[in-house]
């Protein structure tokens, strides 16, 4: 794992990882941060599962409670070029905002149509729905950060 460089905390946009000082709160944010892992690497191998989303947010559970994994997830060849442009404030990629929200909805109508009966639940999926695609809309797009920095 490499050590943090004053370079590579100017390319993430911080420096260093800001860790809880309560060890109830830090153990919650490590449990969510291996659980959006989880996620985000199944996003990349299961066709209707966003990936990026979840490693995102893996790291920011991780930039609260573990140095260690969060430097794991922001220089990981597969995926931490995607992070570290997300902390320096390039935003997301146009095609991953696409992928991730059209995986969204079908994965979210599919459950609506077929799986959920429940009025209720299905009011809180198209909530939960439009919320994270809300989120995804508004990050920036990367094509556009640099068109404009340039």
């Amino acid at each position: 794992m490499p050590a943090t460089h004053q370079s590579d905390r100017s390319e993430t946009g911080d420096d260093g990882a800001r860790i809880a000082s309560n060890r109830l709160v830090r153990a919650f944010y490590i449990a969510l941060g291996f659980i959006s892992l989880g996620l985000g690497i199944l996003g990349y191998v299961v066709p209707l599962l966003p990936g990026t989303v979840f490693i995102l947010l893996a790291a920011f559970f991780f930039f609260r409670s573990s140095e260690r994994m969060y430097n794991w997830v922001i220089y990981n060849k597969r995926f931490g070029h995607l992070v570290r442009a997300y902390r320096a404030g390039h935003g997301m990629p146009r095609r991953i905002k696409v992928y991730a929200i059209s995986l969204i909805v079908l994965s979210f109508v599919t459950t609506i149509a077929f799986v959920v009966s429940e009025a209720a639940i299905r009011i809180l999926l198209v909530v939960t729905a439009a919320a994270i695609s809300t989120f995804i809309l508004t990050r920036p797009t990367t094509e556009k950060v640099l068109a404009g920095a340039e």
